[in-house]
């Protein structure tokens, strides 16, 4: 009774803490990142017709035409519950494997989820959705409970998320990936129901959507909800030229920086799966090689869309909760910190972790390595 007392108690100071993070980041990136991480979230299909991007943003109009709620309010409302419900949902895929404290750290280093404490863009962006879908179906996986209602709302939510954002549909390999995992051959059903689920909806807006639409009533409806959106925002943005190879060219010195910090995330990924879990992680090598072709298939993304970081961001998450499903089953309570878990190796693993997040960031747009806040703050003493 006490243990389930004390559990249940630990729980809730998680979920407190969780909402208090992702209201604070919220509100944050509103004012530091309104451009285009809270813009993003406005465009819809009123103004200018069928486009992508625009199922959210239209449920949004909507509400303020109707009933005279705020965009922001909505706005504000559908990332928190998207964001709390990842965490916790994530919380839940930790409870069920064997995990400790060292897979916290995992996922809080520097390109992972310590981005949503340094990066004001990332913890407000629409990928929390495509995060929150692929722990959701992780977690349904692991429970054995993906089959007929649960499967079918999943398959519809999937659609759905394309019409959220189209750069959804370069990570579908991921939830192939792990169902392939979850089952030891290939599920050729529900593979190919995923395959269309993902797809057709990504058809039709590039065969029907309008690439360059006119923002004139959106930003009517922005200026009458007292939004003050930044001079660079999505809704100035045109796009001139499919492939962006001449960015790539002017911002070479500047991006080629998201090698070193992709280098140094991977040194991470080695040392936790051939050190820290050698003897708990099977097919090893398979999932690497497997996590390097998925990154390779989507190549076109990082060509057509220029946030590189963002991209990876949503590579490295995807592959983590992939390596936590991987562990063996939790038998017991769960016990996040216990003493067997202080020696070297682990000991060296937290703190490279903590020195490389005291020391950089990477940024989701254009600039590969930054200083980390932490860092900055610490010589602003000198």
């Amino acid at each position: 009774m006490k243990r389930a007392l004390k559990g249940f108690k630990l729980e809730w100071w998680y979920l407190v803490g969780v909402t208090i993070l992702c209201l604070f980041k919220i509100g944050f990136a509103y004012y530091a990142c309104n451009g285009f991480a809270f813009a993003d979230w406005l465009i819809n299909y009123q103004d200018g017709g069928f486009k992508r991007r625009g199922l959210l943003g239209t449920v949004f109009v909507f509400l303020y035409d109707s009933f005279s709620i705020k965009l922001q309010y909505s706005v504000f409302v559908v990332q928190a519950i998207v964001y709390i419900l990842f965490f916790y949902i994530l919380s839940l895929l930790f409870k069920l494997k064997q995990t400790n404290i060292i897979d916290v750290f995992l996922f809080l280093t520097p390109f992972c989820l310590w981005g949503f404490l340094s990066d004001a863009a990332i913890g407000s962006r629409k990928d929390g959705i495509l995060w929150l879908l692929f722990t959701l179906f992780t977690y349904f996986l692991i429970k054995n409970k993906y089959s007929g209602f649960r499967e079918n709302i999943l398959l519809i939510s999937f659609s759905l998320s394309v019409f959220i954002h189209e750069s959804f549909i370069f990570y579908a390999p991921y939830f192939l990936f792990i169902l392939f995992l979850h089952t030891g051959k290939l599920d050729f059903q529900r593979t190919i129901k995923i395959v269309l689920a993902f797809y057709i909806p990504a058809a039709l807006i590039f065969l029907m959507g309008n690439m360059n639409p006119d923002y004139g009533y959106t930003l009517q409806l922005v200026k009458e909800c007292g939004i003050s959106l930044q001079d660079s925002n999505i809704f100035q943005w045109k796009e001139n030229e499919l492939i962006k190879t001449k960015y790539y060219e002017e911002h070479l010195n500047t991006v080629s920086l998201y090698l070193v910090s992709f280098t140094l995330q991977i040194f991470f990924i080695l040392y936790y799966i051939f050190i820290i879990k050698k003897d708990e992680l099977s097919n090893k090598k398979f999932l690497l090689i497997t996590f390097f072709i998925l990154i390779i298939s989507t190549v076109p993304l990082f060509l057509i869309a220029i946030d590189v970081g963002r991209w990876l961001y949503n590579h490295f998450i995807l592959f983590f909760i992939i390596l936590i499903f991987q562990l063996p089953d939790r038998k017991g309570g769960m016990k996040i910190m216990d003493r067997s878990l202080i020696n070297n190796k682990n000991i060296i693993f937290v703190s490279l972790i903590l020195v490389a997040d005291f020391i950089y960031r990477v940024p989701s747009y254009e600039l590969g390595l930054d200083m980390g806040l932490p860092l900055k703050l610490f010589l602003k003493f000198f």
